[in-house]
């Protein structure tokens, strides 16, 4: 039983490589080899962070397995029942935050819209495709750009003209010469709450 894990995770690990020229069975055998090689403890670690990790969704496992066997390796413990107990905690919190995003998900903007897909996308029309967060945060981006503009343009209303062609050389990238500046400064502690207004 025990070697039946031992080569599932040889493949669950030959499986990750790029295999150029080299047979996926030859990797897969020299994997187990490497496996068999290791002290009682990490063989444990694998084994147990293997089992968890298969109970997780598909496109999670090998994910899963690494973190569910660097979290068993890092104790150094000993025996089979702590590495078990181990994986089966970080298991069980991973389990946790995988429900939250996935309730997350379900109660997000995305999931709200007519006619959406449950991955969050809107189809229009013409068959493309639009993230529902990704527009909101384009919406959101364009509202402070405009919302931006508009509290400039008021700003720049309130200016007196001689400030106005003081501020507009500064904008243009000109020094300001000493009258300038003893000017701007001089408006500008005059009237202190004119940017928040």
């Amino acid at each position: 039983m025990q070697n039946k894990i031992y080569r599932n995770i040889a493949k669950l690990l030959a499986s990750a490589l790029p295999l150029e020229d080299r047979e996926l069975g030859q990797t897969v055998e020299d994997y187990l080899k490497a496996i068999l090689a290791l002290p009682d403890w990490e063989k444990a670690a694998l084994r147990a962070a293997y089992i968890f990790s298969r109970k997780v969704p598909f496109e999670d496992r090998e994910d899963v397995f690494q973190e569910l066997a660097l979290g068993v390796l890092k104790e150094k413990g000993e025996g089979e029942a702590l590495a078990y107990t181990i994986a089966r905690c970080d298991w069980r919190d991973w389990w946790q935050k995988y429900q939250t995003r996935k309730r997350i998900k379900w109660y997000s903007l995305n999931a709200i819209a007519q006619g959406h897909d449950h991955d969050g996308t809107l189809a229009d029309d013409t068959g493309l495709e639009y993230d529902l967060g990704e527009l909101l945060v384009g919406e959101a981006e364009f509202e402070r750009k405009i919302d931006g503009k508009l509290a400039a343009e008021a700003l720049w209303a309130k200016l007196p003209d001689t400030i106005k062609r003081v501020v507009n050389r500064r904008l243009l990238g000109y020094s300001l010469t000493s009258t300038e500046r003893s000017r701007l400064a001089t408006f500008v502690n005059s009237r202190p709450t004119i940017l928040v207004s």
